[in-house]
């Protein structure tokens, strides 16, 4: 039987399993609390169970997991996630997947690996949805057993055992499991290349599954001649933003790219940033659209966890969550008020309420002015942005300060007249602590 693979496995950080309580999940956990193993992780082991609501039964398997992993002698945690939140290319299927990874995302601690129990038959059909799907050499080398997610890792352990190793395992320690009925789903494309297509395959070639994971271990290392290659055009199309360090792309450069070097330099660019990247269809669109726009125009490029938009000659990234247009937060009553965009602004100096009764921070929002001298024009906030080189998506990002629902404070360049003063008067000071640098003028 296959070994598995310890690479995948955190030895100085958390260890989040994944646990359905299907057969490969309760293999796995059964295999990591064993005796040779669970002594390389003591007290480093949590198990949580996504519950994705798509039908009337999730919850009765949730408590079933629950059941199954108790059984085993370790607590499990439940997560109920919305996939119809995580909407995007690849219908429900793909929504519950990015719904599930963004929970786990959430609870990974620095550091720490959330494992899955993905197997070599689900490689196999990894690949072959992703060929007809027209992958490139990265999408063709199939999962990897460990990839960056979020502040940690994403680790497969069991993907050199075949779904038949797992049974026999768990038949040969008298293991119990459930089973998903949407595995019988036939409107899912995985169960239809699983329940239709396979079978027809294996019988009449009964070795494919053995030669499409050798074809994917040549595609890995194409897919390294392809990153290499995508990160040195992503040097080469970079322009960094003034002082703030933000990397940006020139229009013009990616542009004069052909089109799959030039997809590859975004996926990699994405990746520095730690995102999931774009799927390629709204890619090509996107750089349809950035070559026939018109010079007023912004096309822009969405999907679940970033946004690009093409402004100024200049490829822009901003990651999501966004905070609302009409955000306002009321200043709690220590000397910091967190920033919905990120950071916080904080006071230092004498007390506030030498100053005003009322603290709030907003939303940057359309008419607002401050005046920014003691003889000069209220100047519009919106254009003191604009002339500063501020997008004007992320413009509404921006804190404004209202004392006592008085405007006094955009960010901390801007600050009015008075409100200069009266923070000399009392030795104040206004910083934005954790400031992002995409929010930096």
């Amino acid at each position: 039987m296959a070994e598995l693979d310890r690479r995948a496995i955190a030895r100085a950080a958390t260890n989040l399993v994944a646990f359905s309580g299907g057969p490969d999940s309760v293999c796995l956990l059964h295999l990591l609390i064993s005796a040779e193993i669970g002594a390389e992780i003591p007290g480093r082991l949590r198990v949580v169970h996504i519950d994705h609501g798509l039908d009337a039964r999730s919850a009765e398997r949730a408590l079933r997991a629950r059941q199954i992993a108790r059984d085993l002698g370790v607590d499990c945690r439940v997560r109920h996630v919305a996939p119809a939140r995580h909407s995007g290319d690849g219908g429900p299927e793909a929504a519950a997947r990015r719904a599930r990874y963004a929970c786990l995302r959430s609870m990974l601690e620095p550091g720490g690996h959330v494992l899955t129990a993905h197997h070599a038959d689900d490689q196999v059909e990894t690949v072959l949805l992703r060929l007809v799907r027209g992958a490139g050499p990265a999408g063709l080398a199939g999962m990897q057993p460990l990839r960056r997610l979020g502040p940690g890792w994403l680790g497969r352990p069991l993907l050199a055992w075949s779904r038949s190793d797992i049974l026999d395992y768990l038949s040969r320690h008298g293991l119990q499991y459930q089973h998903d009925p949407t595995n019988r789903d036939l409107s899912l494309d995985r169960n239809y290349l699983r329940h239709e297509i396979l079978p027809g395959l294996a019988q009449r070639w009964p070795g494919y599954r053995a030669s499409l994971l050798q074809a994917a271990r040549w595609q890995h290392a194409a897919a390294r001649a392809v990153e290499d290659d995508a990160a040195r055009k992503l040097e080469a199309c970079s322009r960094l933003r003034g002082r703030t360090g933000e990397r940006l792309l020139a229009l013009d450069a990616w542009l004069a790219l052909d089109a799959e070097p030039a997809f590859a330099v975004i996926r990699a660019w994405c990746a520095q940033a730690g995102l999931g990247a774009p799927s390629l269809r709204p890619l090509r669109s996107f750089r349809d659209q950035c070559r026939t726009a018109a010079g007023d125009r912004q096309p822009e490029l969405d999907w679940p966890w970033a946004r690009i938009h093409a402004w100024r000659d200049r490829l822009w990234l901003d990651v999501k969550p966004e905070p609302p247009a009409d955000w306002s937060q009321p200043w709690p009553e220590d000397d910091c008020c967190p920033v919905p965009a990120g950071g916080a602004l904080c006071w230092s100096g004498g007390a506030r309420d030498t100053l005003a009764r009322e603290w709030k921070l907003t939303a940057v929002r359309p008419g607002m002015k401050l005046q920014l001298h003691a003889n000069g024009p209220r100047r519009r906030v919106g254009e003191l942005m604009r002339t500063a080189g501020l997008p004007p998506w992320r413009r509404h990002r921006m804190p404004a300060l209202h004392l006592d629902g008085r405007l006094c404070a955009v960010g901390t360049e801007w600050l009015d007249f008075e409100f200069a003063r009266q923070l000399d008067h009392h030795a104040g000071v206004l910083r934005w602590q954790g400031r992002p640098a995409a929010l930096l003028p």
